[in-house]
């Protein structure tokens, strides 16, 4: 396969990755056949960039693809250091590393955080309540901390996350995506639960990471 030199050069079996999985995180995708033209394209081409709304779509698609499929695999866990073994997710630190160089591709912090959250950690075993918490790293010669991701743990439907985050009050509620401000490098937050709990508690106090990505909350079902 030729030489990666874009957003996908940290990956070297695109080739191997199916279309229909592909498929399943575009609303409204092209049929089979386009998909995977688009995809010969795109390995074959790295450095041609988006054309237009529903490329980058196509393009974010692909790398929530590539990164499920280079996460981590229980074996690396077996042979896990402070490392982590995978250079995307650090499951003992519970760090998600997004490579700098990526915001040359997708400038927008938050689509390309919500993009790792959709390939690594929806949907993935929890392991332990620490999985609730997570921080997002930029790695690059010098890494750079910039938020915190919650995944709070609804028990019904119809419950609710009351927080508050630097004097401001927010309601979270289940299969919500939301992105709170929170500019320190370190900042407080409280909450209290109706039907759910978070790092085994429905009611606490606790200091997160922030920057200039924030908190980020994702309610869907974990």
């Amino acid at each position: 396969m030729a030489n990666l030199s874009g957003l996908f050069d940290s990956f070297d079996n695109l080739d191997q990755i199916s279309v229909e999985n592909i498929a399943l995180w575009l609303k409204s995708a092209p049929n089979l056949i386009q998909l995977e033209n688009y995809l010969v394209n795109k390995i074959l081409y790295p450095q041609t960039l988006p054309m237009s709304q529903s490329d980058m779509k196509i393009d974010l698609a692909i790398l929530r693809e590539a990164l499920r499929v280079n996460g981590p695999k229980p074996q690396q866990r077996e042979n896990n250091s402070l490392l982590g073994g995978n250079p995307f997710l650090n499951i003992t630190l519970r760090k998600i590393l997004i490579p700098q160089r990526f915001l040359t591709f997708v400038p927008d912090l938050n689509t390309i955080t919500w993009v790792f959250i959709d390939a690594l950690l929806l949907n993935r075993r929890r392991e332990d309540f620490f999985w609730d918490l997570w921080t997002v790293v930029l790695t690059d010669d010098v890494d750079e901390i910039v938020g915190s991701i919650l995944l709070p743990q609804f028990n019904k439907a119809s419950g609710i996350m009351e927080l508050n985050v630097s004097n401001k009050n927010y309601k979270i509620r289940p299969g919500s995506l939301t992105v709170i401000p929170c500019p320190k490098d370190r900042c407080e937050i409280a909450y209290k639960f109706i039907q759910g709990k978070i790092l085994g508690k429905e009611e606490n106090t606790v200091e997160i990471y922030g920057g200039r990505l924030g908190l980020m909350i994702d309610g869907r079902s974990q």
